[in-house]
């Protein structure tokens, strides 16, 4: 089917009959806004002042690209190549998670505390993230904690590129290298740090029957599933790891899979971590744990 006109009444329609079934009212006005937003000057809100007017034949076909698209559920932000994190703008490609509203919340976590008065910690602060993907956790942090030092790691070559894209686009200097953090080379352990924040790979694979379509056929499955049926895998590993590079007093920020919080409060517990805290998201879900050294 193709769209009646150029009209932007009849491709706001087009939208709504395409893919009526796949969305709700609510989650598809929203993505009809932005897709306004992306390909034309106009403001998704106003869109009701613009419905005579006329777009271009080249926007008019970026329309069509993205209702293709999002038939196959593909997501906006890989359609769009883009997007938002903390007030920041991101690059995103199939080979990185579109970054998601808890790790916003991991990394407001790690903000508060560290721009607290009251911390023990007292910048200049050396940050290490581990599994970057996109970036948006230590270009954020860098944006916010300007005196800090901030390291990145991830074992994928394209997300690295990506990330370093990204840390350009938002002007902040963070130190991106290739690691394999369950088999860490020993100049890993060469550095130390004050805090270690990580949002690893946590769904076991018999957890696939509840994924949605548009995360399960799209998303890099290297940064979603752990090995296995062990869901604390990537947990314990950088657990090991922060042992060795942690110094003195210094603090791990984890996001962690809802259905587990117990059970890695206790692994930081038992590896002697001190003040553990299971701490819970904007929806009450067991989502970031702290400890410290």
């Amino acid at each position: 089917m193709k769209i009646a006109s150029n009209k932007i009444k009849d491709i706001v329609r087009f939208f709504k009959e395409e893919l009526g079934e796949l969305y709700i009212p609510e989650e598809l006005a929203v993505i009809t806004r932005y897709c306004f937003e992306e390909f034309t000057a106009i403001k998704g809100g106003d869109l009701h002042l613009h419905e005579e007017e006329t777009v271009s034949e080249s926007e008019l076909l970026k329309f069509s690209f993205a209702v293709k698209d999002l038939k196959k559920e593909r997501p906006l932000q890989y359609i769009f190549g883009k997007a938002d994190f903390y007030g920041l703008k991101f690059f995103v490609n199939e080979h990185v998670l579109i970054p998601r509203p808890e790790t916003e919340e991991l990394v407001h976590q790690v903000i508060t505390d560290l721009s607290s008065p009251t911390s023990i910690l007292q910048p200049p602060f050396s940050i290490l993230d581990i599994g970057t993907g996109s970036g948006c956790i230590p270009v954020t942090l860098k944006k916010h904690l300007p005196q800090a030092t901030v390291s990145a790691l991830d074992v994928s070559e394209p997300a690295l590129e990506l990330a370093k894209r990204n840390a350009e686009l938002n002007a902040t200097e963070v130190d991106f290298f290739k690691e394999d953090i369950l088999s860490p080379s020993a100049e890993f352990f060469s550095s130390s740090y004050n805090i270690i924040v990580s949002n690893p790979p946590y769904i076991r694979f018999s957890e696939k029957g509840q994924m949605k379509k548009n995360v399960l056929e799209y998303e890099p499955h290297l940064a979603l599933f752990t090995e296995g049926e062990d869901a604390l895998l990537f947990y314990r590993k950088i657990a090991d790891a922060a042992l060795k590079i942690l110094r003195p007093g210094g603090r791990i920020y984890f996001e962690i899979n809802e259905a587990f919080g117990p059970e890695t409060e206790q692994l930081l517990v038992a590896k002697g971590f001190k003040n553990v805290r299971l701490l819970k998201d904007m929806s009450n879900k067991n989502r970031i744990l702290r400890g410290e050294l």
